[in-house]
């Protein structure tokens, strides 16, 4: 297609240079948030206010904390690693360190309904875990809790020794 027809423009033709200038725009602002989130590689993962006051309904038994413990081995140590100190195989890789599930600060400023809508929503490089049911989201948040502790009791019987 030549773009003339019969002698006259065609309409779309005349258009062009300014959608070409659109797509242009467009793609340099694609290109500067890709910029802006590869120099800011842990930026604020904001949670909705009404999602962080939401109660976990399951209880951290034993049996839940083992079968949260095998889901979190199966499907987030690749990138927490297994002790949840965000150092798995994965994690050099990633444009954004996973989180440090040791960290006993950060942890406690977490709440249950915050990591809940971690998990189910996901923000990329980790992706959504709906397809785990709510409980066993809420179990693996009764299990991600355990992993500061278990780095605090850690680092008490290496001092100890």
């Amino acid at each position: 297609m030549t773009g003339w027809n019969n002698g006259k423009k065609v309409p779309w033709l005349r258009r062009a240079p300014g959608i070409l200038g659109i797509l242009m725009v467009l793609a340099l602002v694609g290109v500067r948030v890709a910029a802006a989130q590869q120099t800011e590689p842990n930026p604020p993962w904001p949670v909705p206010e009404d999602a962080k006051k939401v109660k976990n309904p399951v209880k951290a038994t034993p049996e839940v904390l083992t079968a949260a413990a095998q889901r979190f081995r199966e499907n987030c140590a690749l990138c927490h690693g297994k002790t949840g100190a965000g150092d798995g195989p994965a994690a050099k890789s990633l444009n954004r360190k996973p989180a440090d599930f040791t960290d006993a600060k950060t942890m406690k400023k977490a709440t249950d309904g915050e990591l809940f809508w971690k998990i189910t929503t996901g923000r990329l490089p980790m992706p959504t875990w709906s397809q785990f049911s709510d409980t066993e989201r809420w179990e693996l948040v009764d299990y991600i809790r355990t992993l500061s502790g278990k780095a605090a009791a850690d680092k008490k019987e290496e001092k100890e020794e």
